[in-house]
């Protein structure tokens, strides 16, 4: 029986064992969380629309009881003369100043309703930070992996940190330069995560303004001695793979440079992500041979290959020779 346990197989570390993911519904602490129902937005709406109806109903109910005293006819300069009939008549110019004075009342209670509504410098702060903050123990952390050709220039890095940093998003960018490959990895919510990704894939300009002359250096100084950056105008982004993780793997968003493949594959893997850098060389190695990460054909394919080329020229020719018969 001891010769049959796991650490004598051969097999064992082969197989890929399922992780197993906690329900956001799941018992914390020996309590079971409450259910939620969660409605449609047409039946959020009936709701709201019944409850308001029911509020009205009362306060009418209340007003016909002589409980609660109703509210003055609402006066405007279009329809004074239609709520007051002949009152109206009687006196222009005094009905006049009753409906502007009412007028003036009522944008008075307005300008001090949004007055007593403003937050503070604080409030706002934390307003912010809360809309970007997600709890990833309930909503599980999201993870999306990017390939991106070319993450030297400055435009493109402090875009992808400021964001990160804004939607609350850890992860870090692994730059090789033995093939140039940049990876982006990015985990947290799902809001943050679907912003991010917008980010990446439609608002950053990867190649630059359209409006930038194109030039054959790549760099330029300045009057003022300050080095100019040219963009790539070959540059791109790709999602490579999305998904949920079952903890957050980084810290922080961390920018680290490697020179080789094998580098930037050891660092993730003692993060424990070592196979995100696998899937980003698997896109990159699709995309064309300027990489020079596919594998390089044989010289019996390339002989097969012109073998089989040599042939089809034969068929055609013969095909010519027997319609011109």
């Amino acid at each position: 029986f001891e010769q049959a346990s796991l650490s004598y197989s051969k097999t064992a570390e082969l197989i890929q064992h399922i992780v197993p993911v906690v329900p956001p519904n799941a018992k914390k602490d020996g309590q079971e969380a409450e259910p939620v129902l969660h409605l449609t937005k047409r039946e959020l709406k009936r709701q709201r629309k019944l409850r308001r109806e029911e509020k009205q109903r009362e306060l009418r109910d209340l007003q016909a009881a002589g409980l609660v005293q109703p509210p003055e006819p609402r006066l405007t300069l279009k329809n004074f003369i239609r709520v007051l009939g002949d009152q109206a008549y009687v006196d222009p110019s005094q009905m006049e100043q009753k409906v502007m004075e009412q007028v003036q009342a009522r944008q008075r209670a307005h300008l001090e309703r949004n007055e007593a509504r403003k937050l503070t410098k604080e409030q706002k702060a934390e307003k912010l930070r809360k809309k970007y903050v997600e709890d990833t123990s309930k909503t599980g952390v999201h993870v999306a992996l990017f390939y991106v050709k070319n993450l030297s220039h400055p435009y493109h890095r402090t875009k992808v940190d400021l964001n990160a940093q804004q939607y609350n998003i850890t992860g870090g960018v692994v730059e090789c330069q033995n093939p140039q490959v940049a990876c982006v990895i990015c985990e947290g919510g799902p809001k943050a995560i679907k912003k991010y990704t917008r980010l990446m894939l439609v608002r950053m300009k990867w190649k630059g303004p359209d409006n930038e002359d194109d030039d054959d250096e790549d760099e330029e100084t300045g009057e003022d001695g300050v080095v100019k950056h040219k963009f790539d105008k070959e540059n791109k982004c790709e999602l490579v793979w999305t998904g949920m993780a079952t903890k957050r793997f980084f810290k922080g968003f961390v920018f680290q440079a490697c020179e080789t493949s094998d580098q930037a594959k050891t660092i993730l893997r003692s993060r424990g992500v070592g196979h995100y850098w696998d899937q980003v060389l698997t896109q990159a190695s699709g995309q064309g041979e300027s990489l020079h990460l596919k594998l390089a054909d044989t010289d019996e394919e390339e002989e097969e290959d012109n073998d089989e080329e040599e042939e089809k020229v034969k068929t055609e020719d013969n095909d010519i020779e027997m319609t011109d018969a």
